[in-house]
């Protein structure tokens, strides 16, 4: 069963950049939006202020690809940004503290839109 292209807001799942890998197999997009919605829950919660420079790197790192994979740009461009906040980088526990904010109000609707996507297919 072939899914019909959507085109999401940026910073939702791109459904067409997923279909890709899927190819309408709801089984696998089942799977891999669950995988992701786990994922992207585990790393935002490893994403600590306090947190120093290579474990706040790598959690970034990690969810960027994670959303990347399904399609979630905002999602993936947000986490590159987190990924430069190391180092001696100004105000950097204040930037984490906004970025972190805004990452967490994009990984839930990330997330709730996998829910739909699933439910839906």
């Amino acid at each position: 069963m072939e899914m019909a292209p959507k085109t999401s807001s940026p910073s939702s799942i791109d459904l067409d950049h997923l279909n890709r890998y899927v190819f309408g197999d709801k089984g696998l997009l089942d799977e891999v939006l669950t995988i992701f919605s786990e994922q992207a829950e585990q790393w935002l919660e490893r994403l600590d202020l306090t947190l120093e420079d290579a474990a706040w790197k790598d959690a970034a790192h990690t969810l960027k690809g994670a959303a990347r994979g399904v399609g979630s740009w905002t999602l993936g461009d947000l986490c590159e940004e987190a990924e430069k906040l190391v180092g001696g980088v100004p105000e950097k526990t204040g930037r984490r503290r906004a970025l972190l904010a805004s990452l967490k109000a994009h990984v839930e609707e990330a997330i709730a839109e996998a829910n739909r996507l699933k439910a839906e297919f």
